[in-house]
């Protein structure tokens, strides 16, 4: 035994309960032969020992206490800070180009744009509204050829 900081508890090495050193408290005499003393643990739980007429006759085991649950913390959406109203720069991009380029874009400024008539405007409209076009696929676990639209 070693001896303890607290006064009248009692010091013994322990394998149990996480190994080191346990404090036995002074036995308690209750009255008519019963009498208990309890063993604090290095792993913070607590036995006590009942005894009647010096003959053992009940023990109660008390773990640490459970550390209380961390609340999570609610997620608050990140709200964009409100932009300065900034005037936009002007570009006056001059480009040099050379005799050829310019004529071709000087042509393609001056072409107007092609109308279409009637016919080809029915046209480009069902062609966007009927659906895909069917394909042929090799099954490649039978081999033969399926139709897949």
């Amino acid at each position: 035994m070693i001896n303890s900081p607290y006064k009248k508890d009692k010091l013994v090495t322990t394998d149990k309960h996480g190994g080191g050193v346990a404090r036995v408290k002074p036995v308690k005499h209750h009255g008519d032969g019963v009498s208990s003393f309890t063993v604090k643990n290095p792993d913070k739980s607590t036995v006590t020992f009942r005894s009647r007429d010096t003959d053992f006759e009940d023990a109660n085991y008390n773990p640490k206490p459970l550390k209380p649950k961390k609340t999570k913390k609610l997620k608050t959406k990140r709200i964009p800070r409100k932009l300065k109203n900034v005037k936009a720069p002007d570009y006056n991009v001059k480009v040099n180009l050379d005799e050829k380029t310019q004529k071709i874009a000087d042509a393609r400024a001056r072409k107007p744009k092609k109308k279409k008539n009637l016919v080809s405007k029915i046209f480009t409209k069902k062609n966007k509204t009927s659906r895909p076009k069917a394909r042929k696929v090799k099954n490649l676990v039978t081999g033969k050829t399926n139709i897949v639209s």
